[in-house]
């Protein structure tokens, strides 16, 4: 058994705890839904919303901020997407960092989805850009770090947005209908992408099977990505980091879900903790990683606190490694200061270390951000009372 998969089932057992906690009887709640009316598009438009988990009454991840997910097509796509990013960003998981997602409906998803594809104003990536971003950036706690998602039609839409270098600094675009106008987009990415600087930015295209005419390469559907993605790989793109994948089993209803899935882990690539980074290098090899991760995302994020919590206890309770789970907790502490869970485990860690002085403290500091936290009071008690 490696020692990656050790550690992923100790940390997953850690969690089991956590999870029956936090399941309770009643209906399950996905998100919301809301409206804003749009005076560029002259009428009102309406959005679901999924907030993180972490959102509300965390501990950890205290009044933390978070990138955003604009997915289009929400009526269709909605209810999968928000519950495998909740799944991919769980505390026990954190493969991609918590997302605020937000899926627009459709009003007239033609006009919509083409409007940038013409002579006319985009006059729809207006209203994501000026008007839905910024009613969310000034109700909710964002960082400026957008992500559209579009599939089919909207895919199409997607693409032209990364070829008009709009704000966006993801891109998932699934199975999108590069034949429409006689495939009017790979011509306009062919004179563009060849010649013009783009700011960074990641894309993940995929492409589906065709039933009607089988085969990557095959028909019109074939040659226009074939024409994409020779323009993808001109030289001139230093600044785009592109995946296309292809999915021989999938049609173009059933591609969404892979796709999503594939281009989140992507997009997110790095984000997860790199168990051996720290266990060859230490917290250096970590800083040094999620600096570098960050940096080419171009977003001030934080690395995943609950995992390297949980990663830190497993290897002081499991593994006797002791200084080397306080090396890791300590580090945690450091980009998460006003985490009370982060002070509760250095708390436990140094009880188990025998350091009663330095286990008060972290307790100590446990209760200057909660100051009802039972564990951490007694705790407390047990140590002064201990001789």
């Amino acid at each position: 058994m490696s020692m990656h998969y050790q550690v992923w089932l100790a940390l997953l057992l850690l969690a089991l705890p956590f999870q029956s906690q936090s399941q309770s009887a009643g209906s399950v709640t996905i998100g919301k839904e809301d409206t804003l009316y749009s005076r560029l598009l002259h009428e009102k438009r309406s959005f679901f919303i999924s907030l993180p988990a972490s959102y509300e009454n965390d501990d950890f991840y205290l009044q933390k901020h978070y990138p955003v997910l604009i997915l289009l097509d929400a009526d269709t796509h909605f209810r999968y997407a928000a519950s495998m990013i909740q799944h991919l960003s769980a505390s026990e998981n954190e493969q991609i960092p918590e997302l605020i997602v937000v899926g627009v409906r459709n009003t007239n998803r033609s006009r919509d989805m083409t409007s940038n594809l013409t002579s006319k104003p985009s006059y729809f990536l207006d209203f994501l850009e000026q008007e839905l971003l910024p009613h969310i950036d000034q109700r909710y706690r964002t960082v400026p770090y957008r992500l559209l998602v579009g599939h089919s039609l909207a895919g199409l839409f997607t693409l032209n947005c990364l070829l008009d270098q709009s704000h966006f600094k993801a891109y998932i675009a699934i199975d999108p209908t590069l034949t429409w106008n006689n495939a009017y987009l790979p011509k306009k990415a062919d004179s563009l992408l060849r010649r013009e600087p783009f700011a960074p930015a990641k894309l993940f295209i995929s492409q589906a099977n065709n039933p009607f005419e089988p085969g990557q390469h095959a028909g019109a559907r074939g040659k226009a990505f074939d024409a994409f993605n020779a323009s993808l790989g001109s030289n001139s793109l230093k600044q785009l980091s592109t995946r296309y994948t292809y999915y021989d089993q999938e049609t173009h209803f059933s591609v969404p879900f892979r796709s999503l899935y594939d281009g989140l882990l992507f997009i997110f690539e790095g984000y997860e903790f790199p168990y051996q980074t720290f266990l060859t290098q230490g917290s250096e090899g970590i800083s040094q990683h999620y600096q570098q991760v960050f940096t080419q995302a171009g977003v001030n994020l934080l690395p995943p606190g609950k995992v390297m919590n949980q990663a830190g206890i497993f290897l002081i309770q499991n593994q006797n490694q002791v200084d080397k789970g306080l090396e890791l907790l300590r580090l945690n502490e450091h980009y998460y200061p006003r985490a009370a869970g982060a002070h509760r485990s250095l708390g436990r860690a140094y009880q188990t270390k025998g350091d009663k002085n330095k286990a008060i403290q972290y307790y100590r500091k446990v209760l200057t951000f909660n100051s009802t936290d039972e564990q951490a009071t007694r705790a407390i008690k047990e140590l002064t009372e201990t001789p």
